[in-house]
C-alpha cells in the first residue's frame, strides 16, 4: 500500500495552478480556474499519480456555479479540483478528452445547472427527457418550473 499524498508535496507540485488545503483525513482541494483545469488534471495524473476520477461534483452557490473534479489513485488520497464559474456564461473546457469517464457527468452537469463543456464530443440530454424546454436547468437555484410549461412525460386526458 502506498502512503498517503502530504499536503506539502501537494502544494509543491499545484503551485501553478492554485492554493491547496486540507479538507478532511486523505483528502486535500486545490482551488484553481478555468482556464488552468486542463493542465492541473494532467499534473494529478502525473506527478501525483491519480489514476481515477471518481466523480464531478456540482452547485449553485448563489452567484457562481462550482465545479469539484474528485481524483485518488495508489496513494488513497482524494484530490479535489475546484473551479468557480459565472452564472451567466458558464464555460469550460471538457476534460473527456484526458479523463473519458469525464465526458458522462459533464452532460449530467450540462443538462440539470447549463454549464457548456468547451470541446465536448456531444453534449446531449442524458438526465432530462427530450421534451425538457431549451435553457431550463432544474439544480439552479433561481429556477422554478413554469405553471403553463411542458416538461415532458404524459400529460392528462392524452390517450
Amino acid at each position: 500500500m502506498t502512503d498517503r499524498l502530504a499536503l506539502d508535496f501537494v502544494a509543491a507540485a499545484m503551485r501553478d495552478y492554485g492554493p491547496a488545503g486540507q479538507a478532511g483525513p486523505g483528502r486535500i482541494r486545490i482551488a484553481t480556474t478555468p482556464d488552468k483545469i486542463q493542465e492541473a488534471i494532467r499534473v494529478c495524473q502525473g506527478a501525483l499519480q491519480c489514476d481515477r476520477l471518481i466523480t464531478i461534483s456540482s452547485a449553485d452557490n448563489g452567484t457562481t456555479l462550482e465545479l469539484i473534479y474528485h481524483l485518488t489513485g495508489p496513494h488513497r488520497t482524494i484530490l479535489s479540483l475546484s473551479i468557480s464559474l459565472p452564472r451567466d456564461a458558464p464555460k469550460t473546457p471538457t476534460l473527456s478528452d484526458i479523463l473519458p469517464p469525464a465526458g458522462i457527468y459533464e452532460r449530467q452537469i450540462h443538462d440539470l445547472l447549463g454549464i457548456v463543456f468547451l470541446g465536448h464530443p456531444g453534449l446531449k440530454r442524458i438526465v432530462l427527457n427530450e421534451e425538457w424546454p431549451e435553457n431550463e436547468f432544474p439544480l439552479r437555484k433561481d429556477w422554478k418550473p413554469g405553471p403553463d410549461t411542458w416538461y415532458g412525460g404524459i400529460r392528462e386526458g392524452r390517450t
